[in-house]
């Protein structure tokens, strides 16, 4: 197994992730989200690129059966049911219901990576699940969505963790960047919010009073959850052998 991870969006290519196994990462709080959705009983996870296409699918679907979620600067959508905290998506409010999400970075990044011949949601949440289900892949990349097109700390010690476990499980070999990942993670597995704290969306969403949003993104293995885009749509992948 070769592991590789993408430092931000932007940097998504798609003779990156082509015909590779591709997971995406956005802590705060895209991915969190999506798998706490499927953990309390979701449908389905629709990811879209406006929040016009996503109103354009519950007009389609039966509204009752859908929830519109997601953010911009980090704040809920206008007509939105919910904004972009996974607490929001709790077992009365998604139940058997299709979550269509729209977010500044984690929809884009999974959109951007549909090359990829298979597509995980990941987050710490359900970390030890990602590793679990890559046994055996040859060719991992681990996408650290990022903020504004940019590097965040959050996003890229997951991926860092993910490679690490990956090493260390599988002998997973890893490129230079999964390396400085792995061993940033290494160094700082013990009090893992010093140095997420310092980060500037860490801050930002810190200062806008998310506090339980902060705790809780980066509980590790809350779920042995996985979800799976495919062909449009993200579903719970089976994860009995």
């Amino acid at each position: 197994m070769k592991v590789d991870i993408i430092s931000s969006a932007r940097e998504i290519f798609p003779d990156r992730v082509e015909g590779k196994v591709v997971v995406v990462i956005d802590i705060l709080r895209a991915t969190s989200v999506m798998v706490t959705a499927f953990a309390n009983g979701a449908k389905s996870v629709v990811p879209v690129m406006t929040p016009e296409e996503a109103f354009e699918i519950k007009e389609q679907l039966s509204a009752d059966q859908v929830v519109l979620g997601g953010e911009r600067e980090a704040m809920p959508i206008a007509g939105f049911d919910y904004g972009n905290s996974p607490l929001s998506y709790v077992p009365e409010v998604i139940k058997n219901k299709s979550l269509v999400i729209t977010t500044t970075n984690g929809t884009r990044a999974i959109l951007n990576s549909q090359k990829a011949v298979k597509l995980y949601i990941g987050a710490f949440i359900n970390d030890k699940a990602i590793v679990d289900v890559l046994k055996g892949e040859k060719e991992v990349v681990l996408v650290a969505s990022g903020s504004y097109d940019e590097f965040t700390i959050e996003d890229s010690l997951c991926a860092g963790k993910l490679a690490y476990d990956l090493q260390k499980q599988y002998g997973a070999e890893l490129t230079d960047v999964s390396i400085a990942m792995s061993n940033l993670y290494r160094l700082n597995c013990d009090d893992i919010h010093k140095l997420v704290s310092q980060g500037a969306h860490y801050k930002r969403l810190k200062s806008m009073g998310f506090f339980k949003d902060l705790d809780y993104c980066f509980k590790s293995d809350l779920f042995q959850v996985v979800p799976e885009y495919k062909n449009g749509t993200i579903q719970l992948k089976s994860l009995v052998s």
